[in-house]
């Protein structure tokens, strides 16, 4: 780390700790305030929306909400200090506060116990790294992912994963299942008669390189005229890429977006998911229809990034390395698949399907006393 960086980041974590201590003495933590926060959409999605609305259903509680889209552009780094000093102010008034993903300025803080901070992870299941799992994660001024008092993960077998990527102790996991996934319960897993084809496509984040992004979409997009049917093709870009240059003049069968909503709403809706690293081919196992993996960059990823698990074994999906060999694919060999693969998946990250883990979260989280202890 540069001289320079080291030096912005210490005056950061001084400015931030110092408001900090500022609201949490002045202001006072309220004891019915709990607070949903996110920068990674301008609204509340997925767990913090089915969370929110159980909380608002059920208690009697001071709820706030705040969100920023972080994408890395030029115009989010400008706001990004200032509205990292509201959040800090959130921290020290709440109760509960409650996150789905990273959230620098919290990792700044020397928090008090009174402030209880519940993670509460956007994605299901542990495939590839994250946090503090990830190389050289825990070198920064600003040690990442930390002061977490609880952590909400999706299953049993999940938690030393979390454990490991946010320095947390095995207690502090809690395999409540995954608020989202309440909605699944509720969803039909069968497609309309007649309906259209379409296949989404979801390329997974990657730190500071668009480019690979870019690269694979262009790749799908330029392969899929020589689909044999009429398919509808949806692209997914994560939120934190910087998409503001998209490829323009797409073909009319072929819908980029931006918006984690609406990729969850389009699940039910998709015949067969692409995806090379995303986690979110897991809630798709849901629905028991194909997953397909084009990894271009499978050796590079898995050296950077890696992964918990043996990433190609565990998933044992039909894998491509090009974009025309997947859509050979998928115009020969698709529409006689074995989903055995899909249905594992499904039986491994769905332990709970009542439709009730909003309901114990809710639970759990309303018994947690003043200092972040679960009330005896």
């Amino acid at each position: 780390m540069g001289s320079l960086k080291r030096i912005k980041l210490t005056l950061l974590k001084f400015l931030y700790n110092t408001n900090y201590q500022f609201c949490y003495y002045i202001f006072h933590p309220r004891p019915k305030r709990v607070t949903f926060a996110t920068m990674r959409n301008t609204q509340l999605v997925d767990n913090l929306k089915q969370l929110y609305e159980t909380f608002e259903k059920k208690g009697d509680y001071e709820l706030k909400i705040f969100c920023f889209h972080y994408d890395r552009s030029s115009k989010s780094r400008l706001q990004f200090f200032w509205v990292s000093l509201t959040a800090v102010y959130y921290i020290a008034t709440s109760h509960l506060f409650i996150i789905d993903d990273y959230f620098f300025p919290l990792y700044s803080l020397n928090k008090h116990k009174q402030n209880v901070v519940i993670q509460l992870w956007h994605a299901i299941g542990t495939l590839k790294k994250i946090g503090l799992s990830l190389p050289n994660a825990s070198d920064s001024v600003i040690k990442p992912h930390t002061n977490y008092d609880w952590v909400v993960v999706n299953t049993q077998e999940d938690r030393q994963a979390y454990v490991d990527a946010f320095d947390i102790k095995k207690s502090q996991a809690l395999p409540l299942g995954s608020p989202m996934l309440d909605t699944l319960a509720k969803t039909t897993t069968s497609l309309a008669p007649n309906h259209k084809k379409r296949l989404l496509y979801s390329p997974t984040y990657r730190t500071d390189d668009a480019n690979q992004v870019r690269t694979a979409v262009d790749a799908l997009i330029s392969a899929a005229p020589t689909l044999n049917d009429n398919w509808e093709i949806y692209i997914s870009i994560h939120p934190y890429v910087n998409m503001k240059k998209n490829i323009q003049d797409l073909p009319k069968n072929i819908h980029l977006f931006q918006d984690p909503a609406l990729v969850k709403r389009l699940m039910q809706t998709v015949d067969a998911f692409i995806t090379d690293y995303s986690s979110l081919l897991l809630n798709f196992s849901y629905f028991e229809r194909p997953i397909l993996l084009f990894t271009p960059d499978y050796q590079d990823y898995a050296k950077q990034q890696g992964f918990y698990v043996d990433y190609l074994q565990y998933l044992n999906a039909p894998n491509f390395q090009t974009a025309p060999a997947m859509i050979d694919f998928i115009n020969n060999k698709l529409p006689k698949i074995n989903l055995d693969y899909v249905r594992q998946l499904k039986q491994k990250n769905f332990p709970k399907q009542d439709g009730r883990n909003s309901d114990r979260v809710y639970q759990f989280l309303t018994s947690i006393n003043r200092y972040g202890e679960q009330k005896l």
